[in-house]
């Protein structure tokens, strides 16, 4: 079983953005194409080989545990309606199409709400606070820490090259003065006083 890349990813769930894939991927399983999670007893595993694992999970779910595999974390619940078993779900590009299938149910399920279907995607419920907390540590996962205005677009000015401040030069310290004319404000012997 070779690394997985991001040509892995774009191949085999090509209709989730690669980040957001790789994000799910990290907090899952952190890359670990073998990982198992029992989460009946709460107890993770890290296999050392293909048959160790496809071993251990069909111990598990012949005795009734919910059992979460490879990669992107497949519930063995959802294996038959995805037509995977105990030894494909640990294939890389099947484990990262089945979690594209979920993703894209729960997608559909949150109206087009990314957070919601993260929330779905682990709880199988749009909202909720453990799916909230699942949806935010995907985020961040991905280094977003707040997100972008989805559909949002830079506003005109933003685009209409407005210098970057270069960082040789020292920072602009803007000058304060009264003007009296356009304050409410008059000086005093104590600082600032408002006339209305």
């Amino acid at each position: 079983m070779g690394p997985i890349t991001l040509t892995t990813i774009e191949e085999c769930a090509s209709k989730v953005a690669a980040v957001t894939m790789a994000a799910i991927v990290q907090q899952e399983s952190g890359g670990n194409p073998l990982a198992l999670h029992d989460n009946t007893t709460g107890q993770s595993y890290r296999p050392a080989s293909l048959a160790e694992a496809a071993r251990l999970a069909r111990t598990l779910i012949q005795a009734g545990h919910s059992v979460d595999l490879g990669l992107a974390q497949i519930n063995s619940r959802n294996l038959p309606a995805l037509g995977l078993d105990a030894d494909k779900v640990f294939d890389p590009c099947s484990n990262l199409h089945a979690a594209q299938v979920i993703l894209l149910r729960a997608w559909s399920q949150s109206g087009g709400s990314l957070r919601g279907a993260l929330s779905a995607y682990n709880t199988g419920n749009t909202t909720g606070i453990t799916g909230a907390r699942y949806s935010a540590h995907v985020y961040a996962q991905a280094g977003v820490v707040v997100p972008a205005i989805p559909g949002g677009r830079l506003a005109r000015w933003a685009m209409n090259g407005v210098p970057v401040p270069r960082p040789d030069l020292p920072p602009i310290r803007p000058r304060i003065t009264w003007t009296p004319q356009a304050s409410p404000l008059a000086p005093n012997a104590t600082g600032l006083k408002g006339q209305w």
